[in-house]
């Protein structure tokens, strides 16, 4: 891809070490485009993973710092943003520490762990007129962006229901000593909603807003534990209410063993339907009311989106994956904060902020509310 010919954007993270597959991923995405550079950083608590991420990602050893305070105090007039990636708990204080010093912020999902944090951060936002976005790494593949397309086009016609999941096995996994395999501490604490739905649910809740607009209205749901760890729920079932009268079934969980990671979005309309697998991110299923079935990659002809050159790093035929979608997000990110810096204002395409977060958590309070009530809860 042509280098971009703008400056790059200079930026540090916050987390994101060599012992996280995070960091790894973010790295290498932020790496692909050649539009920003990690310049600074306070990787790790721990001294040597600190000190050796930066030696990793390229970091000068007097740009590595030992607290968030000291990053902000040396880095501010330095950076153009500050990405997050930390564990979730410390996102709301380290997101809240970040605006009120001025400072960009780019932060993984879920931006925070509940409503109540999610409005303080909303709260310093507007008090500070700051920047934020977060990061939903599955809304960058560009199958995804054309999928929204179509259904903006009205090829699908109304849609009418979709079917949404995200199977995953981590928490019923075992090792070949028959030992149950321990995820990060973090993960193993639930909050006022399940990490379970932190983690899981909150993708889910954006994909059907990235691809419909449409708001969560009701929801009934059902939580359960089935896995290894008997103090956190790891299986959720749920029924959704949108506007605009659509329906939606969402599974997610931690115990579907042979599921590494199935998300899957199948969407039916009144003309169409259409169905996506994340690990076969290339293609999307369609059927038409007229008995028509077809398949679509990047090298079909009637394209609108995913053939833009900033989608074909390389030619069709050879699979973008989960870096690239992440990469092509990241770009979206890019594009937003120039703008900010240029014209005070914030204008997110294909991106997201502050707006969604609070609906997605609004959304992940009403589904466990659901699960304890075990009626439907307004959302």
């Amino acid at each position: 891809m042509k280098e971009n010919k703008i400056n790059k954007l200079k930026i540090a993270f916050i987390g994101g070490g060599i012992n996280s597959a995070a960091g790894s991923a973010h790295y290498a995405a932020v790496c692909l485009d050649n539009i920003f550079e990690l310049t600074a950083g306070f990787f790790s608590r721990h001294k040597e993973i600190n000190y050796k991420t930066a030696e990793r990602c390229k970091v000068s050893k007097n740009r590595v710092y030992n607290s968030i305070g000291e990053l902000i105090k040396n880095e501010k007039d330095n950076v153009d943003a500050v990405v997050v990636l930390t564990p979730i708990d410390k996102h709301a204080a380290q997101v809240i520490n970040l605006i009120k010093n001025e400072t960009p912020v780019i932060c993984e999902k879920p931006l925070a762990c509940s409503v109540d944090e999610i409005s303080q951060i909303k709260n310093t936002l507007i008090e500070k007129k700051g920047f934020l976005s977060v990061i939903y790494n599955y809304l960058g593949y560009p199958i995804i962006r054309e999928l929204r397309h179509m259904i903006q086009k009205g090829i699908l016609g109304k849609i009418n229901h979709i079917q949404i999941e995200m199977p995953q096995e981590g928490f019923i996994r075992i090792n070949q000593e028959g030992n149950p395999i321990t995820p990060q501490k973090w993960r193993l604490k639930d909050r006022v909603a399940p990490t379970l739905s932190l983690d899981l649910g909150d993708h889910l809740h954006m994909f059907i807003k990235y691809l419909t607009n449409e708001i969560p209205i009701n929801v009934v749901a059902k939580s359960e534990t089935f896995g290894n760890f008997s103090e956190i729920v790891d299986n959720v079932n749920c029924i959704i209410e949108y506007t605009n009268n659509l329906s939606c079934n969402m599974w997610y969980s931690k115990i579907a063993i042979g599921n590494r990671n199935g998300l899957k979005i199948r969407l039916y309309g009144q003309k169409g339907s259409a169905e996506w697998l994340q690990e076969i991110p290339e293609i999307i299923k369609v059927a038409y009311s007229t008995g028509r079935r077809c398949i679509i990659d990047r090298g079909n002809d009637e394209l609108e989106i995913c053939n833009q050159q900033r989608y074909t790093r390389f030619k069709v035929g050879h699979p973008a994956g989960f870096i690239e979608a992440l990469a092509n997000y990241y770009q979206d990110i890019a594009n937003a904060l120039q703008n900010y810096k240029k014209n005070n204002t914030i204008i997110f395409k294909d991106c997201f902020g502050i707006e969604e977060a609070y609906d997605g958590m609004k959304l992940l309070e009403a589904i466990q509310r659901s699960s304890r009530s075990k009626s439907w809860e307004k959302v």
